[in-house]
């Protein structure tokens, strides 16, 4: 095997319906369109990452309908706690998910038997939209990246540990961005950290590696860079992010579009200018 390929989807918040002009959208529906899309993709996909906000009110039927409409994917999957999901029912719900298994305070694990080591980071504060990581989530990823510091990791989480310029997703951001990014900084393994929240594409060089913000498979929120009480959800084209792992290139990423689009992105190539 050349590649191996993770998709990122999040930020499904089944249980929510939003009244575009255009008409009602059920969120749930979205989830339907991606778990086909991903399914039919010519991609070979080896694990789907679903890093955050399963749900939107955390009600036991959304998780159970979130359940069964992801065990139709034809690859493994794993999931990540964003803020509007909640541990015990996870726990509940995907018991079979073995790496959720447990009391712990957190839901933090690490998969090891993939040509990329993964980290999941929980960095849900119950009661509130930010994220936070604390000083004992902190110190269990400094554990983990100690007992492998020559192994190429991802890192997953649901909230971006950086200030992406758009004030209101940052006032709901991480708390404990100092502390994280100087450990990540210690760590030159970390090939990339990908996280969600926002619902937009955003991508950084940040403390030696690369972290991405994968839009949402669901909705979009407007790009705004002023200060504002609220934003508005938009329907533009859903996403999921695709990395590509090969051990002589590296961490390669890519947004790929859930739906079908007319002459997909491009026409074709134009004619060069003459001189």
């Amino acid at each position: 095997m050349k590649y191996f390929t993770i998709a990122q989807i999040t930020d499904l918040h089944v249980g929510r319906a939003i009244n575009f002009p255009s008409g009602e959208v059920k969120l749930f529906d979205q989830l339907v369109k991606t778990v086909k899309h991903i399914n039919n993709s010519d991609h070979s996909i080896d694990l789907v990452a679903v890093t955050g906000d399963l749900v939107n009110h955390g009600h036991l039927d959304d998780y159970n309908k979130v359940k069964r409409e992801l065990d139709k994917l034809k690859c493994p999957y794993i999931i990540v706690v964003g803020n509007h999901d909640q541990r015990q029912t996870l726990r509940q719900i995907f018991h079979e998910h073995n790496y959720l298994s447990g009391n712990g305070e957190f839901i933090q694990y690490t998969i090891e038997d993939k040509p990329v080591r993964i980290i999941a980071l929980d960095t849900l504060e119950p009661g509130t939209h930010y994220g936070l990581i604390c000083e004992k989530r902190l110190n269990w990823l400094d554990e983990k990246l100690q007992e492998q510091p020559g192994k190429p990791t991802l890192i997953l989480m649901h909230h971006p540990p950086f200030e992406t310029g758009m004030p209101y997703p940052d006032n709901l951001g991480m708390r404990g961005k100092k502390e994280f990014g100087a450990l990540i900084a210690r760590n030159n393994q970390i090939v990339a950290i990908a996280s969600g929240h926002t619902h937009r594409d955003s991508v950084i060089g940040w403390k030696g590696t690369v972290v991405y913000i994968t839009p949402s498979s669901a909705f979009s929120y407007s790009l705004e860079f002023n200060e504002v009480d609220d934003l508005d959800p938009l329907q533009e084209p859903p996403a999921y992010r695709i990395f590509r792992w090969d051990p002589a290139i590296g961490l390669v990423s890519h947004l790929d579009y859930i739906g079908n689009y007319e002459f997909g992105l491009s026409e074709g190539v134009p004619k060069p200018p003459e001189n």
